[in-house]
């Protein structure tokens, strides 16, 4: 999963903001159950680049929305197929 850092890269803030990091912290978490559930062997996968990317798209989503739940487009669901 990615880190707090590399989210706030991602998403282009390159700023200190408490609120911003507590959404995105929550946004993290979120990312990270949705996958667990929506990826048989996530474990073993954890580590692998595409999770990463998978992560850091549905943190963009959340983050970009001001959402809590994740929104399974075509794209995501093809993505995370192809784990």
């Amino acid at each position: 999963m990615p880190t707090l850092e590399e989210v706030k890269d991602y998403l282009g803030i390159d700023y200190d903001d408490e609120k911003s990091e507590r959404n995105i912290k929550c946004y993290i978490k979120v990312a990270k159950k949705y996958l667990d559930s929506a990826i048989d062997n996530f474990d073993d996968l954890r580590r692998d680049e595409r999770v990463k990317q998978l992560a850091l798209f549905i943190i963009e989503d959340l983050y970009d929305r001001k959402a809590t739940s994740v929104k399974e487009s075509s794209s995501l669901m093809k993505l995370k197929n192809s784990l």
